[in-house]
């Protein structure tokens, strides 16, 4: 876990906050690792999966809050800040 404090300062938000969430969501996406679980995000929901061999893998939650999917693609801008796909 890493909080880009530039990049923090950069959208006017506090690096502890966003340190809080990250750790937060660290952990959980560690425990749902340890269950076979995946996180998945697509089209700004959030799912919890898990591969039982099936045709896909079965949806055994939903998860509240906007979550993006993509292939995680990153770069830097040429401000020199982390910027991630659009």
């Amino acid at each position: 876990m890493y909080v880009s404090h530039e990049e923090c300062k950069a959208a006017g938000l506090d690096a502890k906050d966003v340190e809080r969430i990250a750790k937060g969501l660290s952990r959980y996406a560690r425990q749902a690792d340890a269950l076979g679980l995946a996180i998945f995000g697509g089209n700004g929901t959030g799912t919890l999966r898990y591969d039982d061999g099936g045709p896909g893998r079965l949806i055994v939650a939903d998860i509240d809050g906007h979550v993006d999917g993509g292939d995680g693609g990153t770069s830097r801008s040429s401000d020199g800040l982390s910027r991630g796909e659009s």
